[in-house]
């Protein structure tokens, strides 16, 4: 009769568990903050899938989806993009930006002009077919957002900011702390060259 394989019992993971509410002191978290935070998990994952759903619509990529809607809040906010600009909003390199700029405008998403009075500096601007596209995969989306913030009252809406925004820090601080273990940069991860958009992902358009 062979032998059979024996193991070593299994130790408790030596990581605070953050979905069970176990803190980096070792407290657990109340019931409350729990469901808030499952409540947050179920969000970002409903986040994705929009996001998904808007890829597929346009058929394009997670990088180009960001640049097209960044450069449509732009437009509304009547404030010019350039190459530079945007590869300073992705985090990408010149290179990269150039090879984005490339494929939308094959695809009919974008178009470009010289600037007005700098004829050396290209502006880019999303096309009345990405804004087409863009409004029937999320427009119904953000009307509800809107609606359900609509439906807020001052103070639930104030305690709502104040939460996103310590998550959104909490988040930022995890990230810098990674970097600073690992002397650097994380792998996979680009540090952020500017300021953030409604909490992490480019939000709303």
């Amino acid at each position: 009769m062979s032998e059979r394989a024996t193991f070593p019992p299994r130790s408790p993971s030596p990581e605070p568990s953050f979905w069970t509410g176990q803190g980096n002191n070792g407290t657990t978290g109340t019931t409350g903050a729990r469901d808030v935070l499952a409540a947050l998990r179920a969000f970002r994952a409903a986040d994705a899938a929009m996001r998904e759903r808007a890829r597929a619509e346009l058929a394009v990529n997670e990088t180009d989806l960001v640049a097209i809607r960044h450069l449509i809040q732009r437009e509304a906010r009547r404030t010019p993009v350039s190459p530079k600009d945007l590869t300073s909003h992705l985090g990408i390199s010149s290179a990269a930006t150039s090879k984005l700029l490339a494929r939308l405008t094959r695809t009919g998403h974008i178009r470009r002009e010289a600037h007005a009075v700098d004829g050396r500096v290209q502006l880019i601007f999303a096309t009345p077919a990405a804004h087409q596209e863009v409004r029937r995969a999320l427009g119904g989306v953000h009307e509800r957002m809107f609606a359900a913030a609509e439906d807020l009252e001052p103070s639930e809406r104030n305690a709502v900011i104040r939460f996103l925004t310590a998550i959104a820090d909490a988040m930022s601080a995890t990230t810098t702390d990674t970097a600073s273990h690992h002397g650097g940069t994380p792998t996979g991860v680009t540090a952020p060259s500017g300021g953030t958009e409604a909490v992490q992902g480019h939000s709303t358009t």
